[in-house]
């Protein structure tokens, strides 16, 4: 263990020869040395496992390991434990940082005992722009709250902020709580460690300095080759945070409010529906009906619009709605 680590970046790698340089080398440029690099590669099978090998080689502030393919949870939790970092964060391999954030998050960390912290995120595109990525999560409205004013706001956001990336982490609170990811290959994996770290965490923060730049490969296209399993996944994470916070059993205020970021991720669920193939539609539609309540629980503007139009329409016009006003937005 290092007690000078103050910031520890989780890095997981798995076949990004083409972009892990950039990953890197933009963290680099602003790293001090209270900070280290974390390399996970999972069983990369082109170039990258030797890349992250340089990488180490020619700095001491950067350590790899080297592990059987186990998925993004996997690596990211290998990370969690070899970390001295009094707070971690995660940075995926084909994204990268504006390096000169390090300087104010060191500061901020030297002066705060948070166990989540909020960064800015921004989405970056091949041809060289950028736009905000829409969480709209600010310092002002987090720093000096209590924890149920706190939570009341990040519920109220646009968006749910279930990407691990763009958040320090204290360490120590991911330790107490046993915070960690699934371990079963599921997608959309970010979703439920998050909405764990929000459920036990007793104090936030947010950054509102420029931090993360989000990858973008293809710009204003939609994806059309959902798989089922991307679906059934996203399902699983609203079923257990159905069972984790028990609204419909209980009255507890601030469980509801965190529900709202579950009726989030299934207007996502919605969205996805309609472009699943006619069967795997078929096989889905009771379960999609069985979690439409989720909705009443809705806090920002655009999911209570999907609610309402769920209460007018139903499930299956409502996802037609959502992929045409998708469609009409990205031209």
């Amino acid at each position: 263990m290092k007690d000078n680590i103050l910031l520890s970046f989780i890095i997981p790698v798995y076949n990004v020869e083409d972009y892990l340089r950039e990953c890197v080398d933009s963290i680099l440029i602003g790293m001090t040395d209270e900070c280290e690099i974390i390399l996970v590669n999972d069983g990369s099978k082109d170039s990258s496992g030797d890349i992250c090998d340089q990488y180490s080689k020619n700095d001491s502030r950067i350590q790899v390991l080297h592990k059987d393919n186990g998925g993004l949870s996997s690596a990211r939790n290998a990370g969690i434990a070899l970390a001295s970092g009094k707070y971690v964060t995660f940075v995926d391999s084909d994204d990268k940082i504006y390096p000169e954030s390090i300087l104010e998050i060191i500061k901020w960390i030297l002066n705060n005992e948070t166990d989540i912290c909020f960064l800015q995120t921004e989405k970056f595109y091949p041809d060289g722009s950028h736009i905000d990525h829409g969480e709209c999560i600010s310092h002002e409205n987090l720093r000096s709250v209590n924890r149920e004013e706190a939570i009341t706001y990040l519920a109220s956001r646009p968006k749910y902020p279930g990407s691990a990336w763009a958040k320090l982490y204290k360490r120590d609170f991911l330790k107490e709580f046993n915070l960690h990811f699934p371990y079963d290959r599921r997608y959309s994996e970010d979703l439920g460690f998050i909405l764990d770290c929000i459920i036990n965490a007793r104090s936030f923060d947010a950054l509102d300095n420029p931090f993360y730049q989000y990858r973008q490969k293809r710009q204003g296209s939609i994806t059309n080759t959902f798989k089922i399993k991307n679906f059934n996944d996203l399902l699983l994470f609203i079923s257990e945070s159905d069972e984790k916070l028990n609204v419909r059993e209980n009255d507890d205020s601030l469980s509801k409010k965190i529900m709202s970021f579950v009726s989030y991720e299934y207007v996502t669920l919605l969205f996805w529906y309609c472009m699943l193939p006619k069967e795997d539609r078929k096989k889905t539609l009771e379960n999609m009906k069985s979690y439409v309540w989720t909705l009443d629980y809705a806090e920002s503007k655009k999911t209570r619009a999907v609610s309402l139009a769920c209460r007018v329409f139903g499930v299956r016009v409502t996802s037609f709605l959502l992929k045409q006003y998708k469609r009409i937005a990205e031209k």
